[in-house]
């Protein structure tokens, strides 16, 4: 299947990621220009080299999402380097608390991936907009997971920041559609090969696996006995509904939930 993406930029923020570096790779490999975005440099550099030696258009770029004034002048000055943004994929995240009850929790831990993540999301689509479907249809995506639509003891915080994030992502497809920019949020379930690919999720979910006296693996392999396929989506699947998403093949979808969670939520 021709995804015509070649010629176009994707702006992957959070790009030094399991995600962000999954879905880098996933658009070199279709032809896409791609601006590799985190706040640190070591493995954003390495994953730019890597693409770069197999052929791929990579650069990479540090910036903190949370710094609204930086932010907005690097995607200007990006913008003048490389034309236009087609895409851009906001997968930075932030460790946060999961598995602690009300009981455990102050409100500085429930408030922590509120006001990381939502900010994070507002300030990196504030800065791109303007660099946005001058000529082409362009997409932003947003990444949320089933906690946001499931009642999950401990992951009050977590939580109410997915069900933000949805919301974001419906209310932003409304704005920017008479702009020709489509906005779609990817929800995929705990990953299966994301902790063994340098993602904090593995830090995130030992906590809650040894909490009940298991490890990561076994604590994702029960994560997959409770979807309706008995499995977890793997990065490849994720970074490959990002391709698709992005393409022509997809040119209608916006303001849309894409679950690629296995079943674990019906949408």
């Amino acid at each position: 299947m021709d995804l015509r993406l070649n010629g176009k930029t994707a702006v992957v923020l959070g790009g030094s990621g399991a995600i962000g570096g999954a879905a880098a790779r996933a658009f070199v490999r279709e032809g896409a220009k791609v601006l590799l975005i985190a706040r640190g440099e070591a493995r954003l550099k390495a994953l730019a080299e890597r693409l770069q030696a197999q052929g791929g258009d990579a650069q990479h770029f540090t910036a903190d999402v949370l710094d609204a004034e930086n932010t907005t002048l690097l995607m200007q000055d990006l913008a003048k380097r490389f034309g236009e943004f087609s895409v851009v994929v906001n997968a930075t995240s932030f460790m946060h608390d999961q598995g602690s009850n009300i009981d455990a929790l102050d409100v500085d831990a429930f408030m922590q991936p509120l006001t990381t993540f939502l900010p994070a999301l507002f300030n990196a689509t504030k800065a791109v907009l303007p660099h946005m479907a001058k000529g082409d249809q362009s997409t932003i995506f947003t990444l949320s997971t089933p906690a946001g639509r499931t009642a999950t003891a401990g992951h009050l915080g977590y939580s109410a920041t997915c069900a933000g994030i949805e919301a974001f992502t419906r209310v932003l497809a409304a704005e920017l559609g008479p702009r020709n920019i489509r906005v779609v949020c990817v929800a995929p379930h705990a990953i299966a090969d994301a902790p063994q690919n340098g993602s904090y999720t593995r830090e995130l979910f030992a906590a809650k696996a040894s909490a009940i006296g298991m490890s990561v693996e076994d604590w994702l392999a029960a994560a997959a006995g409770g979807t309706m396929l008995g499995e977890l989506p793997t990065l490849e699947e994720v970074a490959d509904a990002l391709v698709f998403l992005a393409s022509d093949r997809a040119k209608s979808v916006t303001s849309s939930y894409f679950n690629i969670s296995a079943g674990s939520v019906s949408d």
